[in-house]
């Protein structure tokens, strides 16, 4: 329980550790977090298959809250995945820092980023789940405007984090409805009643479509993909770690997490496919026309974690946990070869690179051998994951499978294209004398070890452990079908790419800008309402305020009056009073015959205006 515990905290602590005694430090602090995400690494290898820990934070009205983390087979994997890739692109960005007054703050926000991300995955209460899925937004908001300088980085960032916000909405009345369902936020308790029966369909219907909203933004999925590449202006660290391999992964690892509640209801099914098929089909063309290397990667993202949702959506979860570990390692390597072109060539622009092969012979092997391997080239990780996702999409019948293989087909178009834009050709632009350090080289070069041969750990028993039916078998049609288009595919691109031109036309970039327009208006809308809502509320403090200020105004004016008026006059009115009966009381002097005086005289004058009255 000491070592579950501790995975998640020792990033956080090496944050907090390296925000405040990081500028005492050779590497900024960088040593630590990445000396602490080898321990989390190194606790992950050393940890019981059924560590668990567990505690109610709450309890109240037949509600229970519980926050707990567990070592289940996997969020085992996934935390491994989420572990390796975060120390790799952490001694990456040793030497990417290197000089930089502000490294103190990159590494302690760096560190943020994976000990809320292992908490993430590592999570057994939906809401320990939800808050580490917020402080992962968080620290991706911080990372990507990290350059604030920079122009676009901050617009970049707001828009991230209000396009993921949207969905965050839907994953928290998901998990909420969850709550209201099962009484408590543990995920083995909403599995189990989940899968005995003990909720109603349509209620199960619901959950899933709310929990879909939220995987959808953080995936960048449509109609949230917009966010992603826009935030290419971030560090290169940032794109490799949060951006391809981690966080963007986190909604397809939700649904995995969860995938029994998406099994029981064929409509979340559906719409897990079209959503991805939507995607990877629309991201991978705009990939095919894009002209900047780390864009191109990050609708590359999008296409891939798309495919990720098809594979779920038709009932194949081994297959996308395949692909997600493979794309983690084969796309961090390929952003972090793009950080060296960019570090020396000053540009990302496709038009201005070219024949960089020789100048940076290192990251250009580690960019083929990741090319490779995205567009599904035996033996490597990528062709072992996609041929996965191949078997489970023709077992549905040749309309899913063909898809599978015109994804495959655009990947390779569009690696192609980069790659030849980029490392072949004649040289378009000067490169720096500035080498890549050490560390940088280390660090992609285990990627790149790992986006050639993690595939066969993934079919060994590394794979085999996971809580899914294995898949079924690639027919020799269908994997000759899809290594043909992955080869096919490059053929084109790299034809293409010497130019750096379209490797499809005009089309793609038209898509591309109206795709964008269009994912842009959830976040003009959020933000239009979030300023209508201030305003609103303005204006209902400027009414309350004038509603208090009159009241207090009156309340002055009827203490005045009441003083003034009511309190002096009722004085003069009991004085008039007194001063009246003081007068009344002079004419009661117990005299008699004054008495019969009067009454006497009032009778004669009585009778004298009588007899008046009647004179003819």
């Amino acid at each position: 329980m000491t070592v579950l515990l501790a995975i998640p905290l020792l990033p956080l602590l090496a944050a907090t550790a390296a925000l405040g005694i990081g500028r005492r430090l050779p590497w900024g602090g960088g040593e630590l977090v990445v000396g602490a995400v080898a321990l989390s690494l190194a606790s992950l290898a050393s940890l019981p298959s059924d560590a668990a820990l567990s505690a109610t934070w709450f309890e109240s009205g037949g509600y229970r809250l519980t926050v707990g983390l567990a070592a289940t087979p996997l969020t085992w994997f996934v935390a491994a995945v989420v572990a390796g890739v975060a120390f790799c692109v952490g001694l990456y960005s040793l030497g990417y820092m290197a000089g930089r007054d502000d490294r103190p703050r990159f590494f302690a926000e760096l560190g943020l980023f994976v000990g809320a991300m292992l908490a993430l995955v590592l999570s057994n209460s939906l809401a320990l789940l939800f808050a580490a899925w917020e402080l992962v937004g968080l620290a991706s908001f911080l990372l990507i405007g990290f350059d604030h300088a920079e122009p676009g980085a901050a617009e970049a960032a707001a828009k991230a984090f209000l396009m993921t916000r949207i969905g965050d909405v839907g994953l928290l009345l998901g998990w909420l409805l969850a709550l209201a369902a099962v009484g408590t936020t543990d995920v083995d308790v909403l599995v189990g009643a989940v899968e005995g029966g003990r909720i109603a369909p349509g209620t199960v219907t619901a959950m899933a479509l709310l929990m879909l909203a939220g995987a959808v933004g953080k995936s960048a999925q449509l109609p949230l993909s917009g966010w992603l590449p826009d935030a290419m202006v971030g560090p290169t660290p940032v794109s490799a770690l949060l951006h391809s391999a981690t966080m963007v992964a986190a909604g397809v690892f939700l649904v995995l997490r969860l995938y029994p509640v998406f099994a029981a209801s064929p409509v979340a099914l559906d719409t897990l496919f079209w959503v991805g098929a939507a995607t990877a089909l629309a991201a991978g063309l705009i990939a095919t026309a894009e002209a900047d290397l780390k864009r191109v990667l990050a609708w590359s993202t999008c296409s891939q974690l798309g495919e990720m949702m098809v594979a779920l959506g038709l009932g194949g979860p081994r297959a996308a946990a395949f692909h997600l570990a493979a794309h983690a390692a084969f796309k961090s390597t390929l952003f972090l070869a793009a950080g060296i072109v960019q570090e020396r060539a000053g540009t990302r622009a496709l038009g201005r690179l070219g024949g960089l092969a020789r100048a940076l012979p290192f990251a250009g092997a580690a960019f083929l051998v990741a090319a490779l391997s995205l567009a599904g080239v035996p033996p490597l990780s990528g062709f072992l994951s996609e041929e996965a996702i191949l078997a489970v999409a023709s077992r549905h019948g040749p309309g899913t499978g063909s898809l599978v293989v015109l994804l495959v087909l655009l990947g390779g178009i569009y690696i192609g294209r980069a790659g030849a834009a980029t490392f072949l050709g004649g040289r378009r632009g000067t490169v720096g004398p500035r080498k890549p350090r050490w560390a940088m080289r280390t660090g992609m070069g285990l990627l790149a070890l790992a986006a050639a041969g993690l595939g066969w750990l993934l079919a060994g028993r590394f794979g085999a452990a996971l809580p899914f039916a294995a898949a079924p078998e690639t027919e020799a049609g269908w994997r000759s079908l899809g290594l043909a288009a992955g080869i096919l595919g490059l053929g084109l691109g790299a034809a293409r790419g010497w130019s750096g031109a379209p490797a499809l036309g005009a089309l793609p970039a038209r898509l591309a800008s109206g795709l964008e327009a269009a994912t842009e208006a959830p976040a003009r809308h959020a933000m239009w309402l979030a300023r209508t809502v201030s305003a609103t509320e303005g204006a209902l403090d400027a009414g309350a305020g004038a509603v208090a200020g009159g009241s207090w105004r009156a309340a002055g004016w009827a203490g005045r009056i009441e003083a003034g008026g009511f309190g002096r006059g009722g004085d003069r009115l009991a004085a008039g009073l007194a001063a009246g009966g003081e007068r009344l009381r002079a004419l009661q002097a117990g005299r008699l015959y004054l008495y019969t005086l009067g009454l006497f005289a009032w009778t004669a004058a009585a009778l004298a205006a009588g007899a008046l009255m009647l004179w003819p």
